[in-house]
């Protein structure tokens, strides 16, 4: 790893010229973020989607909880950009490295994708839109498209948004179910909401659903929500069946968790997402397939959530952010490369 780690690196504001209206010079600004563990070269199609797109992005924030710097090297051909950040940390969990994002950004909205997409040219323009022209919403999501692929050997994980949704009450929110492959956020709203949940996503205690949770988050906490369709990603991430087993347990082992929370807070009303969720994608498609007799479909989703709610009210959380108590663990403080700076012709 670079020597020169700890030096802080103000980039540049830099817009690309594209077909869409750019935000005048007093707008806010967007940040892009990129969170990655072990991934090593495989996210460079990411980065350079995202920095070879006309879009309206600041910078763009990798941080990377690799174990190896595989992934710092596969980057270094890009490190003289002045839009790159990059910084290394060996902490573990997405919830961690969100909001360690959120935290170092400098633009008011932040748009955030995955490690294994590829983003299209107008990909966070309309999510600034929204956040833009709606004061309350704190969190937009848009497509995620699979590209193609083996469907008998396994899956991508997707999701299509059927129309522009504003969501202001968890009724609202039901049909709503976006995937944090293709976000963005109003980064100081959902600071003051007490950030991600550390231990609701990958690498943390609860696994999966960090999106998910958020979004509960913010409409128990006044905030609203917005599906754009027009905003696109597409995604890379196969999984064979077997991984798609373990990835659905974990999915409802996290929602299972995320559910209990407001509950134990006397957050009654909130008991109808977790109902619908478990009731409509859960239960009913496993009653259905053992009542005639065909594959039984669904057993591992109720299993994962029944065992997620149960362990989630037995881990102490914040009443006030809904967040659960991080679990001890020895995190050092993260790292910022320091970029060269480009050359003035």
């Amino acid at each position: 790893m670079s020597d020169s780690f700890g030096k802080e690196f103000q980039p540049k504001l830099q817009f690309a010229h594209n077909s869409v209206q750019e935000p005048c010079e007093n707008s806010p600004l967007i940040s892009a973020l990129i969170c990655t563990r072990n991934r090593g070269g495989s996210l460079i199609p990411t980065i350079k989607s995202i920095l070879q797109a006309n879009s309206i992005c600041c910078e763009l924030i990798v941080i990377d909880q690799s174990t190896d710097q595989s992934a710092y090297d596969a980057l270094a051909p890009y490190l003289s950009d002045t839009r790159l950040k990059y910084v290394h940390s060996e902490t573990e969990g997405k919830g961690i490295a969100l909001n360690l994002g959120l935290k170092i950004a400098r633009g008011e909205f932040v748009a955030i994708t995955d490690d294994d997409c590829i983003v299209q040219h107008d990909w966070p323009m309309h999510h600034y839109k929204a956040l833009l022209n709606q004061p309350k919403v704190a969190l937009s999501y848009g497509n995620v498209i699979a590209v193609e692929h083996d469907r008998s050997a396994g899956f991508i994980p997707a999701y299509k948004v059927s129309r522009n949704r504003l969501c202001r009450t968890l009724w609202e929110k039901l049909p709503a179910r976006g995937i944090g492959a293709n976000t963005a956020v109003r980064r100081n709203a959902i600071l003051e909401l007490g950030g991600f949940d550390n231990e609701v996503g990958p690498g943390g205690r609860f696994r999966a659903c960090i999106d998910r949770d958020m979004t509960l988050r913010c409409l128990l906490g006044g905030q609203y929500v917005y599906e754009s369709k027009q905003s696109s990603v597409d995604h890379f991430g196969f999984r064979n069946w077997e991984e798609g087993r373990t990835l659905t347990y974990n999915a409802w082992y996290g929602i299972g968790a995320s559910s209990v929370k407001p509950l134990l807070c006397g957050k009654w009303w909130a008991l109808l997402i977790g109902l619908y969720e478990f009731g409509i994608f859960a239960l009913l498609p496993f009653l259905a397939s053992s009542l005639t007799f065909r594959k039984r479909t669904g057993f591992l989703r109720v299993k994962g959530f029944i065992k997620g709610f149960i362990d989630g009210a037995k881990t102490p959380f914040n009443p006030h952010t809904l967040t659960y108590c991080q679990q001890v663990k020895t995190n050092p403080e993260p790292q910022i490369v320091d970029i060269p700076k480009r050359e003035v012709a």
